[in-house]
Parts: structure tokens; sequence; C-alpha cells
């Protein structure tokens, strides 16, 4: 499956001499009047704590404020910021800046904004800061919008997969540098972006396992473009042989802008949206759903799949519709729907709802596209008492989330760990959207599993989690729902357990994160790691809380129960 890059087997480094470019500036007092090299440090207002938020910009030589140049957004690894990809030594020392010059590419690299510090795995304020400084910079400055690629180095390179897939409209590839993983059920929304992984041979196992080697693997099953470069032993960082060759690729792509065939899948309507067609609705809490549209002549728009879909819009797409004609909107499958025909202009959209009775029903409506940086709709609920992630044993987050969990997919038991928590917490008698649970339970967006053990195999596990020995500890403390257990840590390994409710002759069904059982560093598994065979399930920890909200009326209300104790004689 790993393979060199397939385009390069010879690279020709430019050796012109760089133009002299000043440090970061602060300020630009005409952006009209901007010319290239400029490194600018500029800000962009977000919404979300109504605090302007850095971001830096690197305009090349070629820019002259009038011919739009190409753009590479580049967002940075743990604990970056919007200045490592210019200034920091574990990133070639501005290497990316130097080629972006010599290739005549602009360089825009986000900071994720988050009020606490923490990172974001570019996900809830992270994602929208990407697409505020996106949109400032497009706003302001001569930017190729055709010519867009994302890319981004560990955290960065893990956002990249999961903007590209939430945003196909925006970006006309997308190049992860050691990611990790992804939705594989949301592979589908590349149809039309080229993806390509760099991953040194040496970062294993769970960078290259868990991410690209997956990823790439079921692209090529659909028959994306999707390339893997194992750059032969390096580890986690290839930054300083790879970038030559990551620019001169991005400097190749172009952002398909009216695709005839538009599939795309999203677990919630705020990610519903791309190119020409929409999910607003969606039937059922929790999978995901999913719009296969094909324009198949200039009037006939053939819905090939409607997957857990209430409502879509469609945009009319002048480029590849007449829409002086009439439009008819034709169902595929087994017991097709009956066509709808709509006559509709350019500054018109239609909304098609399903009724009860599984008929569908054509609107026109002004066209109204909401900006994608526009994160406040879909309103879930109010939080009665917070599901914070504090406590010594068992906390509110845990039993809220495994609860969630347990309940989604219906098991005996539901397991979690607070390994790599970053989220953000939401406060008592707030209104919760959903854009507000992708801050919550950041960085975990993946999806569930389940699978089978007994009894004595589960307290083995919870044992080998309660230790000493290292900072870890209280993050790999086991979190559950449907049993409890009490635990001395002063104990002997192996009798650290005192209590529980766990039999251990039954056999148990157990909801958790795949992560758990596939990553090999968030959860202890006592000498059981790559050996529990589990199935995957369609919904996520994200959709699992939003349907346990939707279930409890909208009311979040996370509370201690004494699940899990640790009775150690301080």
């Amino acid at each position: 499956m790993t393979h060199p890059l397939r385009h390069f087997w010879t690279i020709l480094v430019a050796t012109a001499i760089l133009a002299p470019v000043r440090a970061a500036e602060r300020e630009v007092d005409d952006d009209a009047d901007v010319c290239g090299p400029r490194d600018l440090a500029l800000t962009c207002h977000s919404d979300f704590d109504d605090a302007d938020h850095p971001y830096r910009l690197y305009l090349p030589s070629a820019y002259d404020g009038k011919q739009a140049v190409p753009l590479l957004v580049a967002l940075h690894g743990t604990g970056g910021n919007q200045d490592k990809y210019f200034d920091h030594p574990t990133y070639g020392d501005g290497i990316y800046k130097r080629e972006a010059e010599k290739r005549g590419i602009a360089i825009l690299c986000p900071s994720e904004g988050d009020p606490l510090g923490r990172p974001t795995e570019w996900r809830g304020v992270g994602e929208l800061h990407v697409l505020k400084s996106l949109e400032d910079v497009c706003r302001r400055f001569q930017i190729d919008q055709d010519r867009i690629v994302l890319t981004g180095q560990s955290m960065g390179g893990t956002g990249t997969t999961y903007l590209c897939c939430r945003y196909p409209d925006l970006f006309a590839a997308g190049i992860p540098l050691a990611s990790t993983y992804g939705h594989l059920t949301l592979l589908e929304n590349l149809r039309h972006v080229p993806m390509f992984y760099v991953q040194g041979a040496d970062d294993w196992p769970i960078y290259a396992q868990d991410g690209p080697i997956r990823i790439v693997g079921r692209l090529e099953q659909l028959g994306y473009d999707a390339q893997l470069w194992m750059v032969p032993d390096v580890g986690h960082n290839t930054m300083e042989i790879t970038t030559p060759q990551v620019l001169d690729w991005a400097l190749q792509q172009h952002l398909v802008k009216h695709p005839q065939r538009v599939t795309h899948r999203a677990y919630l309507p705020i990610h519903g949206r791309a190119y020409w067609a929409e999910i607003s609705a969606l039937d059922e809490i929790g999978p995901y759903a999913e719009i296969d549209a094909e324009v198949t002549t200039t009037s006939d728009i053939l819905l090939q799949s409607l997957r857990n879909v209430r409502q879509f819009i469609l945009r009319p797409d002048e480029k590849l519709l007449d829409c002086s004609q009439e439009i008819h909107i034709r169902f595929a499958g087994e017991n097709p729907a009956e066509p709808l025909t709509v006559q509709c202009d350019g500054d018109q959209q239609v909304r098609v709802d399903r009724s009860d009775e599984g008929i569908w029903k054509a609107t026109l409506e002004p066209r109204q596209a909401r900006s994608y940086a526009n994160f406040r709709t879909h309103k879930i609920g109010r939080v009665v008492a917070s599901p914070t992630a504090d406590g010594k044993a068992e906390t509110p987050l845990g039993n809220w989330t495994t609860d969630a969990m347990r309940d989604a997919l219906g098991t005996d038991i539901a397991i979690a760990t607070g390994r790599h928590y970053r989220g953000l917490p939401i406060a008592s008698e707030q209104d919760v959207y959903l854009f507000d649970l992708l801050n919550l339970l950041r960085p975990s967006n993946r999806v569930l599993v389940s699978f089978k053990i007994d009894g004595a195999g589960l307290l083995e596990i919870l044992e080998d989690n309660i230790r000493q020995e290292n900072s870890f500890d209280g993050e790999f403390l086991v979190q559950v729902s449907g049993c409890r257990y009490a635990f001395d840590r002063s104990r002997p390994v192996g009798e650290r357990i005192v209590e529980s409710d766990i039999d251990p002759q039954r056999t148990y069904s157990v909801a958790c994160l795949e992560g758990l059982l596939s990553r090999g560093d968030m959860l202890h598994l006592a000498g059981r790691f790559g050996k529990i065979e589990y199935e995957e399930r369609e919904l996520t920890n994200i959709t699992a809380a939003w349907r346990y909200i939707d279930k409890l009326n909208g009311i979040i209300d996370a509370q201690l129960d004494g699940r899990v104790r640790d009775v150690t004689d301080k």
C-alpha cells in the first residue's frame, strides 16, 4: 500500500536567491497597496469570544496586489501557534516561507484561538478560526480561491483530513503530514479533493497505522485521487526533506468548482453543505446522513441516494443547468419517489422536505447559503449540571459520556478514559449548540465500537489502569456506565479493585471509542492490545451525546453517583 510519491521521481531544487524579507509586520496601512515579499502578523475577529485572534500570512515577491496568487493554509501541531511554520527550528526554521517564495505561493498560518489555550485538533473553535482567517485573507488580499490547498503537521495533519472532509468545496486538495485518525465513513466526501499523505516510515504505530494507511486504502477502494508517501528512515517530522515536493504538488491542484456529481456525508447538519447540495435536517440523530446527487442533463438532477435525510437543499449551478427551463429532480432506488419539477432562477434555491408519510415536497425560496464561519446554529439543549472533567476518581463528564454511549449502542457497559482530553467546558445554565459539542468532547471525534468480554477480563483491564507510577495516571483511570467499582491504590498489583458489581463469569457487551482499542495509548488493556475483536458502529461520540441530549428533552444534567470510588487510605 505504501509507495513513493508518484509524480516526483526527480526534484529540481530552485536556486534563485530569495528577495530580502523583513520580520513579521504587525500592521498593514492599506491592503490594496501591499506587494510582496511581506511577512504579516494579522488578526481576524471571532464572534465566539468577541476577540481578535492572530494569524500569520506570507505574501511572496510574486504578489503585486493585482494578480491573484495560490494559497497554502498550514495548520500547526500540538503546542504550536500561528508563528511556528515561519520561525521555529523544528519546522525547518521557515522552510515553508522560503520554498513558497520560490514558487509564488502565499502561506496562511491560523491560530486555534482556544480560550483555555488547549489544543483543539482544529475542531470546534479551532475549526472556526481556520474558516475566519481564511475568510479574512480572501477578503483583504488577491487570493486565487480556486487554488487553496490545506496542509498541516501532526495535529494539523489530522485536522487537514477533518476539514477537507467537512468543507470539500473550499479546498483544492489536502496534504496531511504525520497525521493520525479520521472518519473513514466521511471519506466519500473527497470525491473531488485529491489527498497527498506524507508520513515518516519510522512514525509508528499510532500515526501511520491508525491514520494514513487506513485512510489511503479506503480512498483507493473508492477510486479517488489519493497518495501515500512513506519517507524512509524518518520519524514524526519530515519537513526538512519533503517541503519542496509538498509545495510542488500543491501548485498543481485546482478546485473543482462545478462538479456534476456531489457525494456528501455528514453527522451534523452544520457540516452538511458541499458545492450545490446541502443536508439541512437529519431523519435520525446518530448515524451519518448522505446525499449523492448528479446533474445528468441541463434540466435533470438525479438523487442517486438519500440516507438519513429529512430535508435537503439544492442550489442549482448555472454552469451545469439551464435555469431558464424547468428542472426535474428525480429519485433513484428500488422504490423511487415521484419526480419533482421546479422552475428556479439564479437567485433561488430548492428546499426539499419529506413528510411523515414519506412524500417529498419541493419549495422555492431565496438563495441563502450561510457563511461556514456562522457557528451559532442548531441549538440542542441547556445545561443544568455541567459535564466537567473534574474529579479524583469518577467525573461528571465520564459519567455523562459513558451513559450516552451505552444508551446509543444498547450495550451492558460503556467505558472511557480522560487520556488526551482537551475539551472546552460548557457552563451551567448555558444554551448549547451543536458547535459546543465539538468543543466539549475534543479531541475525540470518531466512531464508537462494541465488543464482548467476560467480567474477569474487564476487571483486569480496569485494574491495569489503576496506576501510580506516572503523571498520566488520572487520565487513564476508566470511567464507566452500567457497572461500579472501588479501588485502593495502596494494595498490590492485581488486588487493587476491592469492590465491584461486575460478575467475573458473565459475558458483557461493552461500548467505547474506537481509539481505546486501536491506538494503544489511550487505555491499558492488560496484555490484550490487538487481540480484542470489535465491531465498528456507525455512531460517533459526538452524535451519541447529541442523541442523549435529545432523548432527555434538551437537558444536560451530569452528576456524580459513586460508580467509581477511590478508597485508598491517604
